[in-house]
């Protein structure tokens, strides 16, 4: 976060005068419409749901309950309306056809209740429109729920109508079914003489039981009721006689019937299986008849349910207050200058958005590692040239203690000792992917801190043979150089210069050539890195930038590793990337990046409190009063101080001319 706030004040601070430029034209704009801006009017009606009574029948006609204040509020608020209202008004009052309104429509928190606002140029014209509205809006509706209800009427009665139809048929079916397929019915016979006389004797001897309770036998009705029973006793004897013998002759013609009838059974039980499935077949025709009865009774039911709820809704939305007389809102010139600086910012922090987004240069080392994922081998401040334009080179008693810091965290990366015991990274290779990224001045002060922490031979190389010119730096010739050696014009160990640093050694780039690549995949440039491995403890190269030529890509392979310099806030990381791949494509072992003029003062510098603490406590306690510059430095010997690598002290042997004086290294 921090770094994106760093970031954004950089931006800030390059594009001050959009923000400037962006909030006055806001603020000009604002004014002009306030001083030539024609007043407008604002007239508000209110609206609100009733309460409605609970029904069965207005359950018919429902509206979504979850989303129906939503839906109301959009309804109001939507061009139909807007088109009803406009027409009702222009039909009574054509002088208002010109005339726009703007509606808006809002709910009153917690309450069931719309307030519509409608802004025009004309009081009048808003007062009218918002009326229009709210009867536009009711009688939309009521045309709503009135289609609904009859679209729901004729579909129930279509239905209605077929089911009647397959009502009558299925009637018509079964009326046909009983006419082709009868109907059998069981007749009782009369009851026999036998059985008639049998229960008239039962009769008369419950009577004759029940007189006997209060009656004596002699009684005349005793009596009567006695003969009565004897005449009936021998009734039934007679019957009985007569009976078996009727019976003997039936038994006789029984016989002859049997035989005839069991022939007639074999041939009614197939007969008897036809009448089954007959009969189930009309039991499965009169269930349906019922069944499409039923649905016939319902749907009538549905039918006068919809015709009674026509008028009946699930909510019915009336009038509260119709519009009130327009008001003027015409704002006043402190809202106004406001809304103006409010607009104003607002583009400008989305021009300065859109400028972030397209611009792909960082400024912090968090914002360098999420575009690239090789190491960060160092940062380097930015610091500030002197009058003439130029930033002199590190020497041990520099006072710039965190730029001078920096490079001794590069220089301690590239020393690394492997687990094999040998140092790695012999031949270094520095680069960059445009010119100006500062990659000759980083790659001479590396070389220059590496000197100082050691007796061994170093070696700096100029290897770009175009343009080179690091050789103005230490106030060298510029040739002979590389592209003499590689051409086989000039010995290397002729050619390479002592500095005014007595383990610094430079080999300038040679007379400038237009074809170095032809000497660059030579096998005198094979043989040249393997004299120089062996001659000296590390060689920097210094060489052209990875776009600008093809040189670069071609040397990188035969170094050792390559470090690639990205300039904070000027470096493209789109040129930063295809300049890594350039040297990917080459198998060069790239090493990592060295981020050069970084702010020291930014949220993610690591080295500014820190090395500021160090050297304002440490360096002014250990410093002589009057240290001359043959003495050791307190950050030389802290910089070289520890195990494996000696002490030094620092002695004048010459004076180049115009610089400072060279050194001599002595172990201590």
């Amino acid at each position: 976060l921090r770094a994106r706030v760093y970031r954004y004040h950089l931006l800030l601070k390059k594009y001050w005068w959009l923000p400037m430029m962006v909030l006055s034209a806001s603020l000009l704009v604002q004014g002009v419409r306030y001083f030539l801006g024609e007043p407008l009017y604002v007239s508000t009606g209110r609206m609100m749901v009733a309460p409605r009574i609970m029904t069965k029948e207005s359950a018919v006609y429902t509206e979504e309950l979850t989303n129906y204040f939503g839906t109301q509020v959009s309804l109001m608020q939507s061009d139909e309306i807007k088109r009803r209202a406009e027409r009702a008004i222009e039909a009574s009052h054509p002088e208002f056809r010109e005339i726009k309104a703007e509606l808006s429509v809002q709910q009153e928190p917690k309450a069931s209740i719309f307030i519509l606002k409608v802004t025009s140029p004309d009081p009048k014209y808003s007062q009218m429109f918002a009326d229009a509205c709210m009867s536009e809006f009711l009688e939309f509706k009521r045309e709503m729920r009135g289609e609904t209800s009859q679209k729901t009427v004729d579909a129930v009665a279509k239905q209605l109508t077929e089911l009647e139809k397959a009502i009558a048929g299925l009637d018509q079916r079964i009326f046909q079914f009983k006419q082709e397929k009868g109907s059998a019915a069981l007749m009782e016979g009369p009851q026999s003489e036998y059985i008639q006389t049998k229960r008239q004797l039962q009769r008369a001897k419950a009577r004759l039981e029940q007189m006997s309770k209060y009656l004596r036998p002699k009684h005349p009705k005793i009596l009567a009721l006695k003969d009565e029973i004897t005449r009936y006793e021998r009734r039934l004897e007679i019957v009985r006689q007569q009976s078996q013998e009727s019976i003997q002759e039936k038994r006789q013609g029984i016989q002859l019937q049997i035989s005839n009838l069991e022939k007639i059974v074999a041939e009614s039980e197939t007969k008897a299986l036809e009448v089954g499935r007959k009969m189930a077949e009309f039991e499965k025709l009169k269930t349906e008849r019922d069944r499409q009865k039923q649905l016939y009774d319902s749907l009538l039911g549905t039918v006068q349910n919809v015709s009674v709820s026509q008028d009946v809704s699930q909510f019915d939305v009336n009038i509260l207050e119709q519009a009130t007389p327009a008001l003027s809102v015409k704002p006043g010139l402190i809202r106004t200058l406001l809304l103006g600086i409010g607009v104003g910012l607002v583009l400008s922090g989305g021009l300065l958005f859109l400028l972030d987004r397209f611009n792909d240069r960082v400024s912090t080392v968090v914002e360098l590692t999420e575009h690239f994922t090789e190491p960060i081998y160092g940062q380097v401040p930015e610091e500030v040239p002197d009058a003439e334009g130029r930033l002199p080179l590190l020497h041990p008693q520099d006072t710039r203690h965190v730029y001078a810091e920096s490079f001794r965290n590069i220089r301690s990366s590239l020393r690394f000792v492997g687990p094999d015991g040998q140092k790695k990274n012999r031949v270094v290779l520095v680069t960059s992917p445009t010119p100006g990224d500062g990659k000759s001045t980083v790659t001479a002060n590396l070389a220059l801190t590496l000197s100082f922490a050691t007796t061994q031979k170093i070696l700096l190389i100029d290897g770009d043979m175009r343009r080179g010119g690091l050789h103005r730096l230490f106030g060298l010739p510029g040739e002979p150089g590389l592209a003499e050696v590689l051409g086989g014009e000039a010995e290397w160990r002729n050619v390479v210069q002592p500095t005014r640093y007595k383990n610094l050694f430079f080999l300038s780039a040679g007379e400038p050539t237009g074809h170095p690549g032809e000497l660059i995949f030579s096998a005198a440039c094979e043989q040249l890195m393997e004299d120089l491995r062996k001659e000296f403890e590390v060689v920097v190269v210094d060489t052209a930038p990875v776009l600008a030529v093809d040189d670069t890509p071609s040397l990188a392979p035969k170094a050792d590793g390559t470090l690639v310099i990205y300039r904070a806030g000027r470096t493209s990381c789109r040129l930063m990337r295809n300049s890594l791949e350039a040297l990917y494509s080459r198998n060069a072992k790239v090493l990592g990046i060295i981020f050069n003029g970084v702010d020291p003062k930014q949220p993610e510098y690591g080295y500014y409190k820190y090395t500021e603490y160090y050297y304002s406590k440490t360096v002014s306690r250990k410093r002589t009063p009057a240290a001359s510059p043959g003495e050791t430095s307190p950050e030389t010997a802290s910089d070289t101080g520890g195990a494996g690598v000696p002490v030094v002290t620092v002695e004048p042997v010459r004076a180049g001319p115009g610089g400072p004086p060279a050194i001599t290294v002595k172990k201590t």
